[in-house]
C-alpha cells in the first residue's frame, strides 16, 4: 500500500520570461515502510520535490497524495493539520523558535495538535533521548551549537510518531560519529516501527543506506532504483 504518490507533478518559480522549472513532470509512488533516498546535483530540484511532498509548497501543476488524500484538495488548515498529525519534516535551516527550549520546540508542534502539556513535554523528553540530547532539554537555540540544534529539529520530528517522515540533509551539521547515530535511528523506525523515510541527501555514501534511491536531474526523474544500480552507474562523489 503506497503512502505518498506524486501525479506529473510540476513547479516553476517567477513568472514570464524569469520563470524557472523546478520540477517537470515528476511521479513517484511510495510504499507503507519504505526507506528512499532522493538523490542530485545542486539545484536539480531534489529540496522542491520534498517540501511540495510534505504539502509545505504547493505544486504549479499535478497533485500528491498522501494516505490517498489529495493535498489540493485540502484547506490550507487541513493541510495544516495533516502535516501536524502524520508527518514528520526536518528542514535543513532546522527552523527553532529562537525564545523557546529544546524541549519546549518539541513540545509546542504536539501542544498546538490538542495534546496535554504533560504528554507533550514527555514525549519531547523521550524524542531528545533518542537523539541523546536529553541534557540540553532546556537550553535556549542560541547555546546550542550547529549540530546540537539539528539533532533538536530531528527530535521535534520524531516526536510526533509521524507515519511518514521527510528530511532534508538530516545529517548535514553532525560529526561522523553522530551522522551515524542518527542514521542508526532513522532506519531503526523505517524497520522495527513501519515508519516511511523519505530522505534528501547529496551524499551517495548516505542514499546507499536506503532500499531505493531516486536520481534527479534538471527537474527530472532520470533512474529510480536499488541504490547498487542507480549509484554504480550514475553517481560518483565528484558528480554531487
Amino acid at each position: 500500500m503506497n503512502i505518498l504518490e506524486a501525479i506529473d507533478v510540476t513547479k516553476s518559480y517567477g513568472e514570464g520570461e524569469a520563470s524557472v522549472s523546478a520540477l517537470c513532470g515528476i511521479s513517484i509512488r511510495i510504499d507503507v515502510g519504505e526507506f528512499v533516498s532522493i538523490m542530485g546535483p545542486s539545484g536539480s530540484g531534489k529540496s522542491s520535490l520534498l517540501t511540495i511532498l510534505g504539502g509545505v509548497e504547493t505544486p504549479t501543476s499535478g497533485q500528491v497524495l498522501i494516505e490517498g488524500t489529495s493535498l489540493s484538495n485540502l484547506s490550507d488548515d487541513e493541510r495544516t493539520k495533516l502535516r501536524r498529525r502524520r508527518l514528520g519534516f526536518i528542514f535543513q535551516a532546522f527552523n527553532l523558535l529562537p525564545n523557546l527550549s529544546a524541549e519546549e520546540n518539541i513540545a509546542l508542534p504536539l501542544e498546538l495538535d490538542g495534546i496535554r502539556r504533560a504528554e507533550a513535554f514527555g514525549r519531547a523528553r523521550e524524542a531528545l533521548d533518542m537523539v541523546e540530547l536529553s541534557h540540553r532539554a532546556t537550553h535556549l537555540p542560541s547555546g546550542l551549537s550547529g549540530g546540537e540544534q539539528q539533532r533538536v529539529a530531528i527530535a521535534r520530528a520524531l516526536a510526533i510518531r509521524p507515519a511518514l517522515l521527510l528530511a532534508d540533509e538530516p545529517t548535514g551539521n553532525l560529526d561522523t560519529r553522530q551522522s551515524g547515530r542518527i542514521l542508526d535511528l532513522l532506519r531503526l523506525l523505517v524497520s522495527e516501527r513501519g515508519q516511511t523515510l523519505v530522505m534528501v541527501t547529496h551524499d551517495p555514501h548516505l542514499a546507499a543506506l536506503a532500499r531505493r534511491v531516486i536520481l534527479i536531474r534538471d527537474g527530472r526523474i532520470e533512474q529510480d532504483g536499488p541504490p547498487e544500480d542507480v549509484l554504480s552507474v550514475n553517481v560518483t562523489v565528484g558528480d554531487v
